[in-house]
């Protein structure tokens, strides 16, 4: 542990964490840049570095694109990444009002203090639940994946049937290669290059990077004008500080519900600040002011979401499970390095663990620095072309996708790959149950062959309290989510409408 400390406040891990700080930042910053969208794009970069190195500055990348969404969302009440939506609602009323400069600051500072909470957690909670989860066997791990695969299903906020059929693409795109049972070829048309499955990389950089280079290339075609930023004055830290201490219970409310929501599969950073905005709302004696520069709901949001960072790390790390679209996209850095995300981790690579949770504290220092000092300059960056934006992450896409493997057919992937996204965004299913499913499709493949090769009848499951109490829980919110599904409709379609009559 001392050792992976040392390493962690070495110069060099100290300079990859500022350097993602810096570019997580600037992703987030620049609408239709998200956290995903960086971390995809610069994982190829990794490779060149050792494991830890490369997982403290793509957890920089993390940290700093969910709170640099919140500059153009203060600024210009156009959110960077989605999950800066409610930062908008008061950082820009707040910017109306003349108090920019001080928005920018409240969230820097609450979002550093939302994630060093969360960084502790990650900490301290992690070992706990891998320790845990090394009593696992192939049905417990059976049961926790399709539990997380229902989660997702169940709580995204989009249709239940598109989100289920998103998980069965997901599953389909898994299962390409040979089976790990028979030893035959799937899904792979005559393609030796897909027998051993596709490259994890490629597919998640066409997921996610290359669609966003076509759709702001098509923004700046049909003539989208870059973003007009004046001169903005420095963040006041004494005053900062005061109001941000002034809010301390607040921070702490905020920053534990973040960490929580974080460690659930599917609630991820864009529906965290919601609910503990609206938490902190109904607690405040002034809910007048919320949604017109509420000091306190900033804060809240911004330190429940930066909070939610550390929360969905805890499960990948600790159960090999992603609490969210950027967390599981850190499976392919993992894959990259030859780590196995899961409770083994701790047991192969110590070192490794240890440095990481204190690099993750210091890129939350970093960030809260960087933040109250420089987003006034960074903020200069919203007026960059769109065309000079698309051709960077155009390039950067292609490159990634091909530097991994040196091997032009996982370009050929990532085109792929990107294809099947946008076109399952234009029929309406999220693109996070695909990513989920096709991650862990291949632990519940082969748990699920280890189970059936040793399942002698009924008592080998008796046996098993921890996969039965998983199995429980997950046909439990099967029939909460059933139910509400069929009564929840019904209720709706019977209520008076606005007219005042039945439709």
């Amino acid at each position: 542990m001392i050792e992976g400390i040392l390493a962690a406040l070495s110069p060099l891990s100290l300079l990859f964490a500022a350097l993602g700080v810096v570019l997580g930042i600037v992703f987030g910053a620049i609408p239709g840049l998200t956290a995903t969208f960086g971390i995809a794009l610069l994982i190829p970069v990794t490779f060149l570095m050792a494991p830890e190195h490369g997982m403290i500055m793509l957890a920089g990348i993390y940290a700093g694109a969910i709170y640099g969404g919140s500059i153009s969302a203060i600024l210009l009440n156009i959110p960077g990444t989605p999950a800066s939506i409610v930062t908008g609602w008061e950082g820009n009323a707040m910017a109306r009002q003349g108090k920019a400069p001080l928005a920018l600051g409240l969230s820097a500072v609450s979002s550093g203090v939302g994630g060093l909470i969360s960084a502790l957690a990650l900490m301290f909670l992690t070992p706990v639940l891998a320790q845990l989860a090394l009593r696992f066997g192939a049905p417990e791990y059976v049961a926790l994946v399709i539990f997380s695969l229902v989660i997702v299903v169940v709580m995204l906020d989009t249709p239940i049937f598109a989100n289920i059929t998103g998980v069965f693409l997901g599953l389909i795109i898994a299962s390409i290669g040979i089976d790990p049972v028979q030893g035959m070829a799937r899904f792979t048309f005559g393609f030796y290059q897909l027998y051993s499955g596709l490259n994890v990389v490629a597919v998640l950089v066409g997921f996610f990077c290359l669609p966003q280079a076509i759709v702001l290339a098509a923004e700046s075609i049909a003539g989208a004008s870059a973003s007009s930023v004046g001169r903005i004055g420095a963040s006041p830290p004494g005053l900062v500080a005061r109001i941000v201490f002034s809010n301390r219970w607040n921070v702490l409310r905020s920053s534990a519900l973040g960490t929580a929501l974080g460690i659930l599969p599917a609630v991820g950073p864009e529906s965290t600040p919601l609910v503990a905005h609206t938490m902190e709302r109904r607690m405040s004696k002034d809910q007048a002011q919320f949604g017109k520069g509420s000091e306190a709901g900033l804060i809240s949001a911004e330190s429940s979401v930066s909070a939610n960072v550390g929360g969905s790390l805890i499960p990948l790390l600790a159960l090999g499970i992603p609490g969210s679209g950027a967390a599981a996209v850190f499976v392919g850095a993992l894959t990259l390095h030859g780590l196995q995300p899961g409770p083994l981790l701790f047991t192969n690579r110590p070192e490794v663990m240890y440095t990481f949770f204190t690099g993750f504290l210091v890129v939350n220092v970093l960030m809260t620095v960087v933040g109250l000092f420089g987003a006034r300059y960074l903020a200069r960056l919203l007026s960059l072309p769109k065309a000079v934006i698309a051709t960077f992450v155009a390039f950067f896409s292609i490159f990634g996708a091909y530097a991994v493997n040196a091997n032009l057919f996982d370009v050929w992937v990532m085109f792929a790959s990107a294809l099947l996204a946008i076109g399952v965004g234009l029929v309406g299913i999220p693109i996070l149950p695909i990513v989920l499913a096709f991650i862990l499709g291949g632990v519940l493949e082969q748990n699920i062959a280890i189970t059936a090769a040793r399942a002698g009848g009924l008592e080998y499951f008796l046996g098993r309290p921890i996969a039965l109490g998983l199995a429980a829980i997950t046909l439990v919110i099967v029939a909460i989510a059933a139910y509400r599904a069929i009564f929840g409709a019904g209720a709706s379609r019977s209520e008076p409408s606005a007219e005042g009559g039945e439709r």
